[in-house]
């Protein structure tokens, strides 16, 4: 990771949270995980899994992609969208960007209130321009 946007925090074993001073506010994160696939080109079957795991736990999500895109050290890299509406808060976003090298998998995730995605889309931008793959430490 080598940007941080202003009005954002860095959370050790999570990733960044935008930062707010309005109690209750529901505040824009990007959550970094990673996993392993069991084989090079099991990352198409990796999301689907993935979305199928996203559908049984939202209801009523809406899913696009995945799509493939470009991400800098990546083999392959794809991404899904996730719309769903958990109470009266409003449509809630997730943009999963999936990249792969050799086995491993790192997974970016932008959570947002879909109305706020506007203001918060050249911070996430900036952040992901920033994100680096890493070599396996040994």
């Amino acid at each position: 990771m080598a940007a941080l946007p202003a009005g954002w925090r860095y959370i050790a074993d999570f990733g960044i949270r935008q930062m707010t001073t309005t109690p209750n506010a529901i505040a824009a994160n990007v959550a970094l995980g990673q996993d392993a696939l069991d084989s090079a080109d099991g990352l198409e079957g990796y999301i689907k899994k993935q979305a199928k795991l996203i559908e049984g736990r939202f209801l009523g999500a809406k899913i696009a992609g995945p799509q493939a895109v470009a991400f800098a050290g990546a083999e392959e890299a794809s991404l899904l969208f996730v719309r769903h509406r958990p109470g009266a808060v409003g449509d809630m976003l997730h943009a999963q960007t999936y990249v792969r090298v050799g086995l491993w998998v790192g997974i970016v995730t932008l959570t947002t209130l879909e109305a706020q995605l506007r203001g918060v889309r050249p911070d996430y931008d900036a952040f992901m321009k920033g994100l680096r793959i890493l070599p396996p430490q040994k």
